[in-house]
């Protein structure tokens, strides 16, 4: 069994630590690369960036998370623009703004990672970085595009396995009445 056919979830403790640390760093990144002033030299600057773990695959997992949302960035930017009614994306925190380019970024176009890590992860960094009211705005804006943008992976699974499953739950609760 390969990590596509296992739930996020039976990932050992261990990789899901360093799956959020290259989010994490990647996260960071994405903040620094909104400041035109820091030095790409900077040792200190380098070393928080630096995403080089002991974990050979959340090291590739980050630089091409990295990678896509830089090459993406102005469809997922429009994306949030259209999403965030009310609010541009020069309103948003730098930090607000970028969670919600990971989370795009992974529940877009990323299919081996299941929407609801996605999301989940996209709300960790969100509490650990931003305000707390901004967890809601976050979730909101992540839910609306799986269910507009990619409803195969969204937040409704609408595989024949949940279908089967609901269908007899229905069942039960008929016979209950």
């Amino acid at each position: 069994m390969n990590s596509k056919d296992r739930p996020a979830s039976s990932l050992a403790p261990g990789r899901r630590r360093a799956l959020h640390g290259a989010r994490t760093k990647v996260l960071q990144r994405l903040f620094a690369d909104e400041y035109d002033t820091f030095s790409q030299a900077d040792p200190v600057l380098r070393s928080l960036l630096h995403w080089e773990g002991e974990d050979a695959l959340a090291n590739a997992f980050a630089d091409r998370l990295y990678a896509e949302i830089l090459f993406r960035k102005p469809e997922i930017d429009a994306l949030i623009e259209d999403l965030a009614k009310g609010w541009s994306l020069a309103r948003l925190t730098r930090i607000d703004r970028n969670i919600l380019r990971l989370g795009l970024c992974e529940i877009l176009y990323d299919p081996e990672v299941p929407f609801r890590v996605s999301v989940h992860e996209a709300l960790e960094l969100a509490h650990e970085f931003s305000e707390p009211e901004a967890v809601a705005f976050i979730n909101g804006i992540l839910h609306e595009a799986a269910v507009r943008h990619a409803p195969g992976k969204g937040p409704y699974d609408p595989s024949p396995m949940a279908a089967s499953t609901s269908r007899q739950a229905g069942r039960r609760g008929e016979s209950a009445k």
